[in-house]
């Protein structure tokens, strides 16, 4: 989870440093702290001088209230557990912040281009889509390859912890299915983001032609893909059930618990769907262009 927290902790720790440095550097320290949170109070008199405001970005007052109360406490990080929790919760608090900023600024985003695509231009709405899907699909990565390795290293330290005297190989033995098991948990996330990324491209090209062999082509591979991806995903974690029931007798620390990536495969069938779909509307059109 400590991802989240990113860039929010790392700015109030830096804050921190330099209003314990001096007197210059508390200055500088305001000086960021000011300009920081009132970020989104400038996108929204930039927005007013072009004439651009929506119903939506009354949300970023509220942004910038969030901010400032957010950079606060992670500048002054015992302030959390006591005005943030009825107990102490040992930093905890942090993730609530950070959730806060992340939660209204999407709102904010996903509102604007909602009211903004309320009679939308077909090529608009696509472009718009097609900036989800490339941003969504690298925020998964990230936080997929993050949350994993984090719990890797952790499951990791913990074994070795726990099984000081134990034999070499099979601590080495151990730590293999713990990184075989991160990367089994990790394979359905990765995949997604490959074909959300896949589709992306594909709806940029189907914004500009949407019958043309480019776009058919993107199609193509992006229906194989989904179905190769399919296949892995499931192979994936068979074999690596499989394998720890194998080497049972081998390993210090086993994961039974079931690894089936149910949402991960629903986005998978969901596009395997659409690119049929897509393929036997293209053939309907073909035909009927053959009639006519």
């Amino acid at each position: 989870m400590k991802y989240i927290t990113f860039p929010w902790e790392q700015l109030g720790a830096l804050l921190r440093r330099l209003s314990l440095s001096g007197s210059a550097g508390n200055i500088t320290a305001w000086i960021l702290f000011l300009i920081i949170g009132a970020l989104p109070l400038v996108i929204c008199a930039v927005l007013a001088a072009r004439h651009r405001l929506r119903r939506p970005d009354a949300l970023l007052p509220i942004l910038t209230v969030v901010l400032y109360a957010a950079l606060w406490f992670y500048t002054n990080p015992t302030y959390m557990d006591l005005y943030l929790s009825p107990v102490p919760m040992e930093g905890f608090s942090k993730y609530s912040l950070a959730a806060a900023i992340i939660c209204t600024f999407l709102t904010w985003i996903l509102l604007r281009f909602l009211r903004n695509e309320e009679k939308p231009e077909r090529r608009r709405l696509l472009s718009g889509l097609q900036v989800l899907l490339y941003l969504y699909g690298l925020i998964l990565t990230a936080g997929s390859l993050w949350q994993n390795g984090t719990e890797f290293i952790a499951a990791r330290q913990k074994l070795e912890e726990m099984n000081t005297a134990a034999d070499p190989m099979q601590l080495r033995i151990s730590t293999i299915f713990l990184a075989l098991q991160a990367l089994t948990e990790l394979f359905p996330s990765i995949t997604e983001a490959l074909l959300l990324i896949m589709a992306a491209f594909f709806i940029g090209s189907f914004a500009k032609a949407p019958f043309d062999p480019g776009t058919f082509s993107r199609l193509e591979k992006l229906k194989k893909a989904s179905g190769q991806f399919l296949i892995l995903i499931l192979l994936t974690n068979l074999g690596f059930t499989l394998l720890q029931l194998l080497f049972s007798g081998y390993l210090l620390n086993s994961s039974y618990q079931l690894l089936f990536p149910l949402t991960e495969i629903i986005v998978v069938l969901g596009i395997r769907m659409l690119s049929l779909l897509y393929l036997d509307g293209k053939r309907l059109k073909e035909d009927n262009d053959m009639i006519i």
